[in-house]
């Protein structure tokens, strides 16, 4: 629950990001984490979890969108997803379940039996029973959302169809989600990269789609695993060509 920035929190934990943004006409939460999380949430702001005016998705894979169906529920808050992952958040539980990567899982967990540890973690988070629908979402598209913060959207297919970044100029701030992390549990390496291939439904796709985002202006780049990466889009985008795909 660290302020990262001004007025930029990092919820969640060590397997899942998410982000809280300050902004003047309230706040803005960038992805929504696991069911689990909501106590940490409540914890953090109290009364205040009711400015909450909007919770953006970077894409709609389970890890991702915990909260948010609580969140429009209970406060009203608006949920913005890419119209390329809308239909997964009406039953985001049988969505994922037949979602396809471009690689099973089974491959890397017999190389590394550790790679089990983060699908272990989601379940004991309630991903797969309590992440509930979210009846109502406004597709995001390319420019500015009128929300707290303002973010400038830009669209990175390849992840999932419908995955998107979010950039806060006046925070500094860029929100990749799994277009681009920073640690990958499922392989065990670190450092800026895309997703390995069991969570990523076009490699190729996900790695062009990063050069949107290096002429970007931002002095953090905030992933939806691993940690913050201090220093510019374009370094990131960089490293992550240079890391390839797995």
């Amino acid at each position: 629950m660290n302020e990262i920035a001004t007025g930029v929190r990092r919820l969640g934990d060590d397997a899942v990001n998410f982000f809280l943004i300050e902004g003047e006409a309230g706040l803005t939460l960038v992805d929504a984490g696991l069911p689990a999380h909501y106590r940490q949430l409540a914890a953090l702001l109290g009364p205040r979890i009711r400015d909450i005016r909007a919770v953006l998705l970077t894409h709609a894979h389970i890890d991702h969108i915990g909260l948010a169906g609580r969140l429009h529920r209970e406060i009203g808050a608006d949920v913005h997803v890419h119209a390329g992952d809308a239909a997964m958040l009406a039953r985001p539980v049988t969505a994922n379940g037949r979602w396809k990567a471009e690689r099973s899982l089974l491959p890397y967990a017999l190389r590394r039996p550790a790679a089990l540890r983060t699908p272990l973690h989601l379940a004991t988070h309630g991903a797969f029973w309590s992440t509930t629908p979210v009846p109502a979402s406004v597709a995001v598209v390319d420019g500015v959302l009128a929300v707290p913060g303002r973010p400038h959207v830009v669209v990175v297919p390849g992840h999932t169809a419908g995955s998107a970044a979010f950039h806060f100029p006046e925070h500094g701030v860029l929100c990749t989600g799994d277009a681009l992390v920073t640690d990958d549990s499922i392989i065990g390496r670190r450092g800026p990269r895309i997703v390995c291939r069991a969570f990523t439904a076009d490699s190729a796709a996900a790695l062009r789609s990063l050069d949107a985002l290096a002429g970007l202006d931002a002095r953090l780049v905030l992933p939806g695993h691993g940690a913050p990466f201090a220093g510019s889009p374009a370094a990131a985008v960089a490293a992550a060509h240079a890391a390839g795909t797995a």
